[in-house]
């Protein structure tokens, strides 16, 4: 008198139905949510990627600036007219670092956390899961 635990309809190396569906479900869920996860994380890598770059610019720009102002300060030795021009010069390629570097600033502190839209969804799935 053995028993057989499998229920009726299914063979003993078979899952019920009612399992494969289930199993199915959180597998199609899961899927989902590293699919959100890995186009959150791309957004990111973008999002740092053009923060960089802004706060490359804004590097450049700054060491040109300094650059005109050494040449600025040599030429201060020389004639009286060639110091205006490279103080505006100068002057120029600092106002550039200054608007690439608030430019940089915004893109920096717009940013959401890594992967919070992914844990936001985990947290909506668990409380829809957890209702009665």
């Amino acid at each position: 008198m053995s028993e057989d635990p499998a229920p009726a309809g299914a063979t003993a190396g078979e899952r019920p139905p009612a399992l494969q569906g289930l199993m199915g479900a959180l597998l199609d869920a899961l899927r989902t949510r590293l699919e959100l996860a890995g186009v959150e994380l791309e957004i990111h890598l973008i999002g740092l990627a053009r923060t960089l770059l802004w706060a490359v610019a804004a590097i450049l720009c700054t060491l040109l600036a300094l650059a005109f102002g050494v040449v600025a300060l040599i030429a201060a030795l020389w004639d009286s007219h060639r110091v205006l021009g490279l103080l505006a010069g100068g002057l120029t390629f600092l106002l550039l670092a200054l608007i690439c570097a608030v430019i940089g600033a915004r893109f920096f502190q717009r940013r959401p956390g890594i992967l919070a839209d992914s844990v936001a969804q985990l947290d909506r799935d668990r409380r829809r899961t957890q209702r009665p």
